[in-house]
């Protein structure tokens, strides 16, 4: 699991494995506000979860180094190559 801070928010990003499929979730949560963490499912390019957990993993590692922005209601926001 990977974190960071952007634009105030702590952001995450995790792979979940779910009956053999592999999600990638992204977690926000304002930072110093007693706020609960957002979280922003991802999936592949054809709208469907992984079914190859290094195809996942390699996926969210992409997408977390592209995260550019937290917008003000936590929804990450991604550089061009990432999305």
């Amino acid at each position: 699991m990977n974190t960071r801070t952007v634009n105030g928010f702590r952001v995450r990003c995790a792979v979940e494995a779910v009956n053999r499929k592999y999600l990638i979730q992204v977690w926000t949560r304002k930072v110093g506000a007693n706020a609960p963490e957002k979280c922003w499912p991802l999936m592949d390019v054809d709208g469907r979860a992984f079914s190859n957990q290094d195809e996942a993993e390699a996926r969210c590692a992409m997408l977390f180094k592209g995260i550019r922005g937290v917008r003000a209601n936590g929804e990450p926001e991604y550089s061009r190559g990432a999305a």
